[in-house]
């Protein structure tokens, strides 16, 4: 039987197309998958709208009932009948106010003196009538306010009531009324509002209302949501529910999983297409090119033919020497990052195997290093991917300084590295850690620029934790995650973070695209006093980010995002555009007034900055004087000599610019005398205890020294109490801000502010 053989043209073809079936049924299963989230989705989004109906009929009958008791009780008629003691009048007045009710839901009527003797009732069943809601009574008898009211749903009989008692009393509680509704029929009428048939069913399970077209519905392609009404004490009173087509869905989902099976079939013919075209050209080609010069000995180092020599070198056969050199040289490539020519990490995962195995023969500690740059992304989009590869080979440069003979460097992708330590302890591996961050200390020089590149350092131990490659990576990078807190810093892993590692790391990215065009962002403003007049300086514009479950996310946690997405300059956008809308509207009350807005450092290296500004300026009809500009010391000091150019432009537009959390940046002094800035801001670490740290208060003297020996004026941030106020205007500091003024506010919120006249507080 002749053996069946698979050539590489065929073996390819049939790969593609294998890995095109492959594709087709995960697209079918993709796609039950997601038809089924769907219907999860559907199922919660019509149970929260029907809780959301259910809740609205619900408190439209108890605010019904509540005017209508207050009506009751401010009749004549029932007066008379209350000071009467005959309770057949009462009742019969009860009986006449009931039949004149315009709400129809209310069925039932009950009078009680203050101790919840009856005093007389009236219904439209039987079912309504009495004490149907004694831990309500008990409720309103505690209750001894002639303003107490109680309200709740409660079970009498077999059937369900919601009831509302008001007290009947000028000044003195003298008694009690009760109002009785049948939500039922509510309950049932909503299946108007939500286009849906509902179905209403008591504890026992009896069906107390069912929609014409329930059964139909609940018969074809449909989910079903309830909601349980309950009472105070949590038993279940009745339960609402609502049954949603999914016809039109399945339908939806259907004719997309066909449209994907035609792009994968689409797909997988175009890839066998192009397959064959480049099997032909750039293997077979050269491969036959090959193997002729091999068969004809004329294979010589540079690819020229022998006979373009002369002697006896150019008509010597081909030697493989020059085959050995390629090997070595493909392997070497197979084995390390062309970029940095540190190893890659198919050889760290081996090296690594290869440590485990030789620490269960022999046990033994590896320390496994996992180095992080600091801002890197910033160099590639600011500066270029030339620019940044350039200073990765510097990097590695340092860091291959400090490591010894026996150790690996290894670049795992981008800007992080791995460094695996043999025989290393957690102490050793925190020195050698301390080594690399050190050796970052000094610049470095990149094509004219002066760049920082400090690193945080994350530090898992084998075998403690973990005994195989992927966990001592991934566990190296939980440890980098407590790391990058310090910035720069290192760490050693610790198992009690993985839980707060993993739900801090799910991504904001999509979701803060949406809420930039949702409008769920919003500017809240802190006053800046002047220290010596009191009167207001400016206003920062901090942006939030309130989310759908009613968080509010601080700048902190969502600018970062914005800067790796790309959205920054959108964003930017919308706090300036934002800023001066508001702005215009309170200076009609406050004329003169000014905002001061925070700009990233991702912003600061657009050329267009200037011009971005100046458009919303012109935009509001405001001057440049009415915008106060903030970057903070540690963005300047990534790149001082561009960002300087930019503050120029601003500075040169008439833009008023502040160098922001002085004091957390380490600017050297020449670059300080260089920027074109008006204000330093002392940051708040320094200020906020000032009042009781002497080493605080001796360097912000000394920066209120500095800033005004440099014609620069000096603002403190963080001032929380009249004590640190005093020693500021004391050390001659211009102005102010923190809580002793106020804290952030909104625009409504800075409005009143503004009006009330607090923008002069010298006098506190």
């Amino acid at each position: 039987m002749k053996r069946f053989k698979l050539n590489l043209l065929s073996g390819l073809v049939i790969s593609i197309i294998l890995l095109g079936i492959i594709a087709a049924a995960t697209t079918i299963v993709t796609t039950r998958v997601y038809r089924d989230l769907s219907f999860d989705f559907k199922r919660e989004h019509t149970a929260r709208l029907l809780e959301l109906k259910v809740q609205d009929v619900v408190a439209g009958l108890e605010a019904g009932a509540l005017r209508f008791g207050e009506q009751l009780i401010a009749d004549g008629e029932f007066q008379a009948a209350l000071d009467s003691p005959d309770s057949a009048r009462m009742s019969a007045e009860l009986e006449q106010q009931l039949r004149r009710a315009a709400l129809t839901d209310i069925v039932g009527l009950t009078v009680y003196n203050r101790d919840t003797g009856l005093l007389g009732s009236a219904s439209r069943s039987s079912g309504a009538a009495g004490v149907i809601c004694p831990e309500l009574v008990h409720r309103a008898r505690a209750d001894k306010r002639p303003s107490g009211r109680a309200a709740g749903l409660c079970r009498s009989g077999d059937h369900t009531y919601q009831a509302v008692i008001l007290p009947v009393a000028a000044t003195a509680v003298s008694g009690h009324l009760q109002v009785v509704s049948d939500p039922v029929p509510a309950l049932a009428a909503m299946e108007g509002t939500l286009a849906l048939p509902v179905r209403l069913v008591s504890p026992t399970g009896d069906a107390l209302h069912v929609s014409p077209g329930w059964n139909e519905a609940v018969s074809g392609n449909a989910v079903v949501s309830a909601y349980t009404l309950a009472a105070g004490d949590g038993t279940a009173l009745l339960r609402v529910e609502a049954a949603g087509s999914v016809e039109a869905l399945l339908f939806r989902l259907g004719q997309t999983n066909k449209r994907l099976i035609v792009v994968v079939i689409a797909i997988t013919l175009l890839a066998v297409a192009i397959a064959l075209w480049f099997v032909r050209y750039s293997v077979f080609m050269p491969l036959r090119e090959l193997s002729s010069q091999l068969s004809r000995g004329r294979l010589v180092k540079g690819g020229q033919d022998a006979g373009a020599g002369t002697g006896a070198a150019g008509n010597a056969p081909a030697s493989f020497h020059a085959l050995g050199e390629l090997y070595e040289t493909l392997q070497d490539m197979a084995i390390r990052d062309p970029l940095t020519g540190t190893y890659n990490r198919a050889l760290l995962e081996d090296r690594l195997k290869q440590l485990i195995v030789e620490q269960r023969r022999a046990p033994s500690m590896t320390a496994i290093l996992l180095v992080d740059l600091v801002r890197f992304k910033y160099v590639n989009d600011l500066l270029g991917h030339h620019t940044g590869d350039l200073l990765l080979k510097q990097v590695v440069g340092r860091m291959a300084d400090v490591l010894r003979e026996s150790d690996t460097l290894a670049r795992l992708g981008g800007d992080e590295f791995t460094v695996i330590l043999p025989d290393t302890d957690s102490e050793q591996a925190l020195q050698v850690a301390e080594k690399i961050i050190q050796s970052m200390g000094a610049d470095f020089e990149v094509e004219g620029h002066k760049l920082s590149a400090s690193v945080s350092i994350g530090i898992a131990l084998m075998p403690d934790h973990g005994e195989d490659v992927e966990t001592l990576l991934r566990n190296a990078d939980y440890a980098m995650y407590t790391a990058k807190k310090r910035q720069p810093g290192c760490a050693v892993f610790d198992p009690n973070i993985v839980a707060e590692i993993k739900a801090a790391r799910m991504t904001l990215d999509g979701a803060l695209s949406h809420d930039l065009e949702g409008n769920d962002l919003f500017l809240v403003y802190q006053p800046v006093l002047d220290i010596k007049t009191g009167k207001i300086s400016y206003l920062e514009a901090l942006v939030r980010w309130r989310r759908p479950d009613g968080r509010l996310l601080l700048p902190d946690d969502f600018i970062r995002v914005a800067e790796q997405s790309g959205l920054i300059r959108q964003l930017t956008e919308w706090i300036i555009d934002t800023a001066c809308t508001e702005l215009v509207s309170l200076q009609q009350s406050s004329p003169g007034l000014r905002v001061g807005i925070n700009l990233s450092m991702h912003i600061l290296h657009d050329y267009n900055l200037a011009d971005l500004i100046g458009a919303a300026l012109a935009r509001h009809r405001l001057g440049p004087r009415s915008l106060l500009l903030e970057i903070t010391e540690t963005e300047v000091m990534m790149d001082p000599e561009q960002v300087i150019e930019i503050l120029e432009q601003l500075s040169g537009r008439g833009f008023e610019l502040s160098i922001d959390d002085f004091g957390t940046g380490y600017s050297s002094l020449v670059y300080l005398k260089r920027l074109p800035v008006d204000t330093l801001k002392v940051d708040k670490s320094f200020v906020s205890d000032m009042d009781t740290d002497e080493d605080n208060a001796s360097i912000v003297h000394a920066t209120i020294d500095l800033a005004h020996n440099l014609g620069l004026s000096v603002t403190a941030e963080g001032v929380e109490s009249r004590q640190v106020y005093e020693r500021l205007r004391e050390m001659g500091c211009d102005s102010y801000q923190g809580y002793y003024i106020g804290e952030p506010m909104d625009k409504t919120g800075i409005a009143v502010w503004l009006h009330e006249g607090r923008e002069v507080l010298h006098g506190l």
